[in-house]
C-alpha cells in the first residue's frame, strides 16, 4: 500500500476511486487457480483500498473543521485557560 496519498478532499472522486478499484478485486477471474493465498491477497487488497477511503473522509473532516469559525472560537474558549500570560491566540508571544 502506498504510504503518502495526498488528499483530494473530494468525497465523490474518492468514492468514485474506491469504487473502480474494488468492482476490479471482486470479479471473479481465474478460479481454478484460487487458493488461500490469492484470496488472502485480495483482501488485502480491499482492505487498503478501505483504509485509503477513510483517510480521505478524516481529511475532509479535518479540513472542514480547520475552516469552520465556530470550531476555532470553541478550540480558544476551551484552551483558553492553558496559555501563557503573554501568548495571543494561535501560540504567538508578544515579547
Amino acid at each position: 500500500m502506498e504510504k503518502n496519498i495526498d488528499a483530494t478532499l473530494d468525497l465523490v472522486k474518492s468514492l468514485k476511486d474506491f469504487e473502480i478499484q474494488v468492482i476490479k478485486l471482486l470479479e471473479l477471474t481465474n478460479i481454478v487457480e484460487w487458493n488461500g493465498q490469492v484470496f488472502k491477497e485480495k483482501e488485502q487488497k480491499i482492505r487498503d483500498a478501505a483504509l485509503v477511503l477513510v483517510g480521505q473522509c478524516i481529511a475532509i473532516l479535518l479540513y472542514n473543521l480547520s475552516q469552520s469559525q465556530e470550531a476555532l472560537d470553541t478550540a480558544v474558549n476551551q484552551t483558553q485557560g492553558w496559555w501563557h500570560p503573554e501568548t495571543q491566540r494561535h501560540g504567538l508571544n508578544i515579547f
